[in-house]
């Protein structure tokens, strides 16, 4: 009970941004149930002023009475058509601010969240809850302001009318609601936890169809499309299963409480001919009541076979999304952060320890590692020994579980993230592109870059000649993730951001990995100029790229086991010089 009512105020919280324009909704709403349950009295009425007119013989005055009432019918019409029109307006200008701060709130979280805490989510399960929890708190607003309030208003305005008409039509009706009530609370008691597994569940086939497509290249390559194929649709059926199961237990609930109003209905008509009959109940009161009926059952009716069922589904859609964001963050901004500003670039680990989460052993154990301003220190040894892990704590994609990571004599948790990262190009063996124009992701790292600024930096990595070759040049798409451009072009693309972004520090994690040899000894150069008075983190498999290095520290099993020149470590022997000769000028075994 206590989550439900945390996920409550969560929903509450993107709800409060448009809370004015709910606020008139919400009235003109309440107004308009009002005027709704008037109009079967309005319909009684005519039926009382028709009798009496044709007993008493009156057909003026059953005319001037009848014209009266009908131009109040229609001026109750078009007053509820108009002011109906226009809160709907009202409510989907709502709903959109509503979206757009949701929008605006998600993107922001998950942007900040570290690549730790990324990792434990698919990106096509985030995308799953996200756009399932904005779909539910429509939902919840859309629900709530067009059923559950002027269903609620509705079935209060019948109850004090009805009590001034006759008492005792109102008691006979209301003899089902308790049973009605129980019955849907107790199937929403029972369906919740089920509706929080099935959306779990639909969470889960997203993210599976998602990797399925992300690696179709792998599937087609060992020939397993069958096989996902009946792996999807199982996990399909199953979840398919369980929804059908709970749409027929809501069914069964929903066809009792339906049986208890019809019953009511019938007991109340039968009631109300009994008391017409011997007088003491006019004809137009049975019929106004009657019309009314439906306005005190009605809502009993759809909050079992639509509100609860909708709420359940929208409220453990909103419950996922919670626990998506709410996760603590192990990179998270210090309020006291300063701007990272007038870089040196000198870079200092202390006593260095990193685990992650989901991990025992530490991937990094007691690190320190000094490189002074303006200098290049490289980074080998073998694959898992770590690395990469080593270089994502320089600009604090994670954090380190011990000591300190230090930028001009700073720990980094004291710069802000934005300011430390806008001074360090990071270049990775992957490159990260958008399905967008080769303009466009070259000039991610700088928007306000010209043409001409992107070009030259194309033409620094090596990239301007292929770029030529294209139909539409630097305007053609490169597809998802870059997948038109080969895997070396793809590389050359992120190489021109760091040389566009002219950042005080490079990270260079195997950045000319996917290039052939002859445009890497091209690149080679341009990387040397590009790295004078720059801090920069080398790391390559290839050792003929490090060896011109300031210094190379030797990483093996999370510890540092060696550091120096090429020369120093050639002459020392060890893990360096075994891995140089293993190489002889290709690639670490």
């Amino acid at each position: 009970m206590e989550e439900n009512k945390t996920v409550f105020n969560y929903t509450l919280s993107f709800i409060s941004v448009a809370r004015w324009r709910f606020i008139f909704v919400t009235f003109i709403a309440t107004l308009l149930a009002v005027l709704r349950v008037i109009e079967p009295a309005i319909y009684g009425r005519i039926v009382d002023v028709v009798v009496t007119g044709l007993t008493n013989n009156d057909t003026v005055g059953l005319l001037h009475s009848i014209t009266g009432y009908l131009l109040l019918w229609v001026g109750l019409f078009f007053f509820t058509q108009i002011f109906g029109t226009l809160n709907q307006y009202m409510m989907w200008h709502a709903n959109n601010i509503v979206s757009r701060h949701f929008s605006a709130n998600i993107i922001r979280n998950v942007l900040g969240w570290s690549q730790q805490r990324y990792g434990k989510h698919s990106s096509g399960s985030i995308l799953k809850i996200c756009d399932e929890a904005w779909r539910a708190i429509w939902v919840v607003t859309q629900t709530f302001i067009d059923n559950i309030l002027p269903s609620t208003v509705s079935f209060i305005t019948v109850l004090i009318l009805g009590f001034v008409l006759d008492w005792r039509l109102t008691l006979i009706s209301m003899v089902g609601l308790p049973i009605a009530l129980t019955m849907g609370l107790y199937a929403w008691k029972k369906a919740e936890p089920k509706q929080a597994k099935i959306s779990e569940g639909w969470s889960d086939l997203s993210r599976l169809l998602g990797e399925m497509i992300g690696n179709m290249r792998a599937v087609q390559d060992f020939a397993q499309e069958e096989r996902q194929e009946q792996l999807f649709n199982k996990r399909h059926d199953s979840v398919t299963d369980k929804q059908l199961k709970l749409n027929v237990f809501w069914s069964i609930f929903d066809g009792g409480g339906n049986t208890a109003i019809i019953l009511t209905r019938i007991v109340v008509f039968s009631a109300g001919v009994y008391f017409v009959s011997d007088g003491s109940l006019t004809l137009g009161v049975l019929i106004t009541f009657l019309g009314m009926l439906g306005y005190l059952l009605n809502p009993i009716q759809y909050t079992i076979a639509n509100a609860l069922p909708s709420y359940t589904r929208a409220l453990s859609q909103i419950k996922q999304l919670y626990v998506l964001v709410s996760d603590k963050n192990d990179v998270a901004e210090s309020p006291q952060a300063t701007k990272l500003k007038h870089v040196r670039g000198s870079i200092e680990l202390q006593n260095v320890t990193f685990t992650y989460t989901n991990q025992r052993r530490a991937t990094l154990r007691n690190i320190s590692l000094a490189i002074p301003a303006g200098t290049s220190c490289a980074l080998i040894g073998p694959s898992g020994a770590g690395k990469s892990t080593l270089v994502k704590l320089i600009n604090r994609t994670v954090d380190p579980t011990r000591g300190h990571v230090c930028i001009d004599g700073n720990d980094v948790c004291d710069y802000t993230l934005q300011s430390l990262r806008s001074n360090i190009g990071v270049v990775t063996q992957e490159a990260y592109l958008f399905q967008d124009t080769i303009l466009y992701n070259v000039r991610f790292a700088k928007p306000s870059a010209s043409r001409k600024e992107v070009i030259a930096a194309c033409k620094k990595a090596q990239a301007h000649a292929f770029i030529s070759r294209l139909p539409k040049g630097y305007d053609s798409i490169v597809g998802e993730r870059g997948v038109k451009l080969s895997g070396g072009e793809r590389q050359r693309i992120s190489l021109a951001r760091i040389f566009l972004a002219d950042t005080p520090i490079l990270i260079l994690d195997e950045s000319t990995s996917a290039l052939d040899s002859q445009t890497e000894h091209k690149l080679q150069a341009t990387l040397k100029t590009a790295m004078k008075g720059r801090t920069t983190v080398l790391i390559a498999h290839r050792l003929s790229t490090v060896y011109l290095a300031d210094q190379i520290a030797v990483i093996d099993k999370g510890t540092i086991a060696d550091i120096g020149t090429h020369a120093e470590l050639m002459q020392k022997g060890g893990l360096y010089q075994r891995l140089w000769k293993l190489q002889s000028g290709g690639y670490l075994k």
